[in-house]
């Protein structure tokens, strides 16, 4: 192959292991995920080793470096483990992570199981079997049945078929759009993505330990020891009373690790992260992005306190923090602000101005696709095959949809929401290294203005607006590891990972889809079996989440209360900031990137504090590089950040067996 990529190609018994191993992984974190005590349920999380809204980083691949840097020390297994075999793993191990931690498939998507058997407020006539068991099937995975064969599979088959292709549709459309985007994106523009940078640091760390030379091996080996040693007061104040309280983890902790700050006669409501890791990641964002996404949160945090002291909003000092993010009225969902509805408008507006600008390079796919020769290149697949499987899939989905009960211009809504919500959030983390939770903004946006325009609260008749509203709520959109993000996610970190290393893409696709796929149906299996054999109801919050009333009607009040027609002056003003600002920083780089002023607009910004956590990397950032310029940060600060994170994740991994041991499950 051209472009510095090894011409080789994967076998078919690696396939086959490859197929095996994801069964292994998939098996062992849904099983970690569900038994995982529930103190221990967002700091010793491993499969989300940074839980933070938003960044999700998957903590599987740097387990599997962990274990690979002890492995390649022996002579017999180092001549295994080659750079190609270390990509290989990482993309299952990968792939794996989205498809078997907390939110899939457990969480809502376990919540899901139960609606006919729990649910008191929705009208069950409207949510067929082979979406969610009967009521009577229901209540035997509640109450669990004690072994696996007295599980009613022969009920539950066509339930866990329906529930596979609603990720495994999306996943083939994923695979077809991003090896569109591969070349322009990766090769191109050069895309940073700050996850697989952190991982490729750690990979060619690994395999350097066993060499003469290990030019970074200060830097990686203090990074270790650092993450390992700032993870301990996080993991001891969760597991043990006695411990020392350093970060102050027991006072004022909001969520995964952000310190609340919500003073009684100031509207302030932006948090601080507690989480070490959070920092060390935001120190391989690019500076430029660093400084758009504090100086738009604050600029969105003056907006806020303009308004107050205008009159509007006058209850927000009387929230706590949390309540300043998510209760009412709040200016994300509620006027003259209505910041998620401008943040639909600049979701739309970005997704645009991308393909705008892009659009000499997607006719020339369509050219290369489509005309007399289709040839591969350098390419994973040749454009004329990543057009026919994004375009047959979207269709297949439709179909599927459609068959399902849907009308048929809802069956292409939800694909569609979920193409834009997943393009624009993929830009995003590819540059930032995270995103938003879409499922309270741009996804129900577009949905309500694509399908439901002048709909508010509406009565249940139909699965259109009785189910749809759910999948795009929650399973479409609310975070990438509930399936439809993560097919997205992935396959764009195996490409960026290939490039990195020089592993033939075509290969790593192979590998990929492998493990995606195999993944996806196996945790259905799993969840399915080990929900009817123990019983959901011997679970808590947060991993069963039973049953789903309190969700089901979330969309019909994001990203506004109002008919989403009459929220279209605030949308109009989000898409045209948008595509003007984009325009000027188009033409003045300067300027701060309006493409990161979506995760200004959202309560996520607020609650999570990544606002403080970039502007602390800015600074570390620049110092680094005025002082000792890129030779500095890539030869020190990029290996530390890697080494940093593996020893992040070998501590949470030691804290979560020592939360199993002090807090066994009680089955």
């Amino acid at each position: 192959m051209s472009d510095g990529y090894k011409a080789e190609k994967v076998k078919a018994i690696t396939l086959i292991w490859v197929a095996i191993l994801s069964i292994v992984l998939t098996v062992i974190w849904d099983v970690w995920t569900l038994f995982l005590p529930t103190i221990a349920f967002c700091t010793q999380n491993v499969s989300n080793l940074i839980p933070t809204l938003g960044v999700e980083l998957m903590g599987s691949p740097f387990l599997m470096l962990l274990v690979v840097m002890a492995l390649i020390r022996a002579p017999s297994i180092r001549k295994h483990l080659t750079t190609t075999t270390l990509v290989y793993l990482y993309a299952t191990t990968l792939a794996v992570a989205y498809f078997a931690n907390t939110s899939h498939p457990w969480g809502y998507a376990a919540g899901f199981l139960f609606v006919n058997a729990l649910s008191e407020t929705l009208p069950v006539n409207y949510v067929p079997e082979f979406m969610a068991p009967s009521k009577n099937v229901a209540e035997l995975l509640w109450l669990g049945v004690g072994s696996i064969g007295a599980i009613p599979w022969a009920t539950l088959i066509p339930e866990i078929i329906w529930h596979f292709l609603l990720v495994a549709l999306f996943g083939c459309i994923s695979i077809g759009i991003v090896s569109i985007f591969r070349r322009q994106w990766i090769d191109v523009e050069m895309v940073p993505f700050p996850h697989v940078m952190a991982a490729y640091t750690c990979l060619i760390n690994v395999e350097s330990s066993v060499k003469k030379e290990w030019p970074s091996k200060t830097p990686f080996l203090l990074g270790m020891l650092v993450g390992f040693l700032l993870a301990i007061p996080v993991s001891g104040a969760t597991l043990f009373p006695w411990f020392p309280d350093i970060f102050m983890w027991r006072t004022n902790t909001c969520g995964p690790g952000t310190h609340w700050i919500a003073p009684p006669d100031i509207p302030w409501h932006l948090g601080i992260p507690k989480h070490p890791p959070v920092y060390a990641l935001m120190l391989i964002v690019p500076l430029h992005a660093l400084i758009s996404l504090a100086f738009y949160t604050l600029v969105t945090e003056a907006i806020f306190f303009v308004s107050f002291y205008m009159g509007y909003y006058t209850g927000f000092t009387q929230m706590e923090f949390c309540g300043r993010n998510w209760c009412e009225p709040i200016p994300y969902v509620h006027p003259p602000l209505s910041l998620a509805s401008i943040m639909t408008g600049g979701t739309l507006g970005l997704f645009v101005s991308v393909i705008f600008l892009q659009r000499g390079y997607i006719i020339e796919t369509l050219k290369l696709a489509f005309g007399k020769t289709s040839k591969r290149g350098e390419e994973p697949i040749s454009y004329r095959t990543a057009w026919l499987i994004f375009i047959l899939s979207l269709i297949a989905m439709v179909v599927y949809f459609t068959a399902s009960g849907f009308s048929p211009w809802v069956s292409f809504v939800i694909p569609i929401t979920g193409i834009i919500t997943w393009f624009t959030m993929a830009r995003l983390w590819g540059r930032l290294g995270f995103t938003t939770e879409p499922c309270y903004s741009c996804a129900p946006g577009i949905a309500r203005l694509l399908a439901f325009p002048t709909l508010q609260y509406p009565d249940i008749t139909s699965l259109d607006v009785g189910v749809a509203p759910y999948i795009i709520e929650e399973q479409l959109g609310h975070q990438s590891i509930c399936g439809w993000g993560g097919s997205f996610y992935a396959t764009l970190a195996s490409y960026k990972m290939a490039k990195l290393t020089g592993v033939d893409p075509r290969s790593v696709l192979k590998v990929l889809a492998v493990a995606i796929f195999v993944s996806m149906l196996v945790t259905k299996v799993v969840q399915e079996t080990l929900l009817g054999v123990v019983g959901a109801s011997r679970f808590t919050f947060p991993t069963v989440k039973a049953p789903p009333d309190d969700r089901w009607f979330n969309m019909w009040s994001r990203p506004t209360e109002l008919p989403i027609v009459e929220a279209t002056p605030w949308i109009a003003t989000g898409f045209v900031f948008m595509v003007v600002m984009r325009y000027l920083y188009s033409r003045i780089l300067w300027l701060p990137d309006p493409s990161v002023a979506i995760l200004a607009w959202c309560e996520t910004s607020g609650l999570t504090g990544l606002w403080f956590a970039c502007i602390v990397a800015w600074i570390v950032k620049s110092a680094v590089l005025k002082i000792g310029g890129s030779k500095l940060y890539e030869e020190r600060v990029v290996p530390f950040v890697g080494g940093f994170i593996m020893g992040d994740a070998l501590e949470t991994f030691i804290a979560a067996l020592m939360s199993y041991a002090i807090f066994p499950p009680a089955l």
